[in-house]
């Protein structure tokens, strides 16, 4: 089980993420969901050490987190911040070995990784050449290198059309099925409804809403009576005039 418990970071003007608390179980998919600017990002930067925490703390597997268990952690950010320039395959090779993993063994899990993940015919392109569908394929066999067990994803279906996105989807749900904890951030409320099975909203820094779903819950729903937003009104197309 991984806890995050009480953790607070507060910035100027009363912005942050105050004593923030919830849980997931092995295979949880999460969907971790808020306005910009709500602190979804600053609790990431948190628990990956990009932030120092006012208080509160980390917990994984009954122990408080540190260097050696976050190796069991992998992030999935945005891919414009990877090298265009460098093989996927390579990168692969050089990520693993960042993490401890010998040359040997590394060149062994990048090999596998790519054929699970069919690139194995794109692995000596390079990030620029592949397609944003592709990309995204090539950071999860990246995150997946050093074998996590839980999984950080900060909108990982942005940029995508439909049918790489229903894939890359499907990815998610085998990778959950097969004992990794998934935490998503997304702002694409109604494609959250198709896989997580768990819900947490955060709003002004706070968690507002923390529980597993029900088979009827509606998320898009929950969100907008939960946090008081309005939906926008539907555009009444029959009486639009040109």
């Amino acid at each position: 089980m991984f806890i995050i418990d009480n953790v607070s970071k507060e910035f100027k003007e009363k912005k942050g993420i105050f004593n923030i608390s919830t849980s997931f179980n092995q295979g949880d998919i999460v969907g971790l969901v808020g306005d910009n600017g709500a602190g979804k990002s600053t609790l990431l930067k948190c628990l990956f050490n990009a932030y120092k925490v006012d208080s509160g703390e980390f917990w994984y597997k009954n122990e408080k987190l540190n260097k050696n268990s976050l190796k069991k952690f992998s992030f999935f950010p945005d891919q414009s911040i990877y090298p265009k320039n460098i093989s996927i395959k390579d990168f692969c090779i050089y990520s693993a070995k960042l993490s401890g993993i010998k040359t040997k063994e590394a060149k062994s899990r990048a090999n596998y990784l790519l054929e699970v993940l069919n690139l194995i015919e794109y692995k000596n392109k390079t990030f620029k050449s592949l397609s944003a569908g592709m990309q995204k394929r090539a950071l999860l066999a990246i995150c997946l290198i050093n074998e996590p067990e839980i999984i950080v994803l900060d909108e990982p279906t942005a940029n995508l059309d439909v049918s790489t996105r229903v894939d890359f989807i499907n990815l998610l749900k085998l990778l959950a099925q097969n004992g990794k904890t998934i935490l998503i951030t997304s702002h694409i409320i109604d494609e959250l409804q198709k896989f997580i099975n768990k819900l947490v909203i955060i709003d002004e820094g706070h968690i507002v809403f923390d529980r597993y779903l029900h088979p009827d819950d509606n998320i898009e729903n929950i969100y907008f009576n939960i946090t008081n937003r309005k939906k926008r009104k539907s555009i009444d197309i029959q009486n639009l005039s040109f």
